[in-house]
C-alpha cells in the first residue's frame, strides 16, 4: 500500500510527529519519502517485509524509500514513536552521498539502530531538537530544521560506511553517477514533453533499467518525478511573477489546465490561486513584522 505524505509546511518538506502504533498488526505500507522512527517509550515490533525487529525505548529505525513497513505496539506496553518524514530533494541538493543510508543499501544497512554509544545519543538528541524546532516555529526554524536533518544524515552516512565493504560502497556510488546525467537532462527538459522510451534510447539504457534507476535515485517513478519538477516550477512562478495561471500551466510543461489543476492540488493540497494568495499573505505578514521591529 502506498501512503501519500502531505507536508505541514509547504516551504519545508519535513514532518515530525508523535505516534502510537496499534497493538493489532496493520497492513504494511511504503511512501515516496525518507523516514526515521525513534521509540521514546514502551515496546513492540517493527515489520519490514518479512523481517521483524523488536522495539525498545531509544531504538531508531531507518526506512528505505522502497521498503514496505509497519510498527506494532505491545498490547500491555504500547510504544510511542517520534517519526520523521522528509523529501529526498533536501539531501540531493546538498550532497547526494547523504542519501546512501536511505536508498542504496537496504540489505546492508541495519533498519534498527540501538545501543548507548556516543553516536546513537547524538542521533537521539538531534531528532528531539527537530521536534522542538518544528513545534515552536521560532524565527529561523526552517534553517535550523534543515541543519539538524543534515547533521543526522551525516552521522548515518558515516555509520553505514563503516558497516559495508568499500566494493559495495563504490558500486552504489557508480550506480548514482550512472543516472546523474539522466537526472540533469530531465531537470533541463522537464518543461517539454519527455518520454521514458526516448530517454532510454538517448542514454543507451533499457527502459526497465532506467525506470528502476530513476526510482532509486529520486524516490519517485519517472512520471511522478516529472510532475514534481513541474509543480515546483509552478510554485516559483506563482510566488515570484505576475504570470496568470494559464500561462504558468503551459510554461511548466502541462498539456492541459485540467491536468495542471489536478496535479497541483494533489501535490500542494490547494489550488494554484490559493497557493498564490497564501504566499502573498505570508509575505505581507513578514514585511509587517519587520516594519514593526525596525520602526
Amino acid at each position: 500500500m502506498i501512503l501519500h505524505i502531505a507536508y505541514e509546511d509547504k516551504e519545508l518538506p519535513v514532518n515530525i510527529f508523535k505516534w502510537i502504533p496499534l497493538p493489532s498488526l496493520e497492513q504494511q505500507h511504503h511512501h515516496p519519502c525518507f523516514e526515521m522512527g525513534m521509540c521514546i517509550s514502551g515496546s513492540g515490533t517493527f515489520h519490514f517485509g518479512s523481517t521483524v525487529y523488536p522495539v525498545a525505548a531509544g531504538d531508531i529505525f531507518i526506512v528505505n524509500v522502497l521498503e514496505s513497513h509497519i510498527a506494532q505496539s505491545h498490547p500491555d506496553h504500547p510504544c510511542e514513536f517520534l517519526f520523521l518524514n522528509f523529501d529526498a530533494e533536501l539531501l540531493e541538493k546538498e550532497e547526494p552521498e547523504l542519501m546512501v543510508p536511505f536508498r542504496y543499501y537496504p540489505f546492508h544497512f541495519r533498519n534498527r539502530l540501538e545501543g548507548d554509544g556516543v553516536m546513537m545519543e547524538r542521533l537521539r538528541v538531534l531528532i528531539r531538537q527537530i521536534y522542538e524546532e518544528k513545534r515552536s516555529m521560532a524565527p529561523g526554524y526552517r534553517t535550523a530544521v534543515k541543519s539538524l536533518l543534515l547533521s543526522i544524515c551525516v552521522e548515518l552516512l558515516r555509520m553505514s560506511k563503516e558497516e559495508i565493504s568499500s566494493t559495495i560502497w563504490m558500486d552504489g556510488m557508480r550506480k548514482y553517477e550512472h543516472v546523474r546525467p539522466v537526472l540533469q537532462y530531465i531537470e533541463t527538459h522537464y518543461q517539454k514533453d519527455i518520454d521514458l522510451t526516448r530517454l532510454a534510447q538517448l542514454f543507451h539504457i533499457s527502459q526497465s533499467h532506467l525506470s528502476r534507476l530513476i526510482l532509486e535515485a529520486t524516490g519517485r517513478k519517472f512520471k511522478s518525478h516529472i510532475v514534481t519538477l513541474r509543480i515546483q516550477h509552478a510554485k516559483r512562478l506563482l510566488a515570484g511573477t505576475s504570470m496568470n495561471v494559464t500561462e504558468i500551466c503551459f510554461d511548466c510543461g502541462f498539456q492541459s489546465m485540467a491536468s495542471f489543476y489536478r496535479n497541483f492540488k494533489q501535490y500542494v493540497q490547494m489550488s494554484p490561486e490559493d497557493y498564490r494568495r497564501t504566499v502573498l499573505t505570508n509575505s505581507l505578514s513578514i514585511r509587517a513584522d519587520l516594519s514593526s521591529v525596525i520602526g
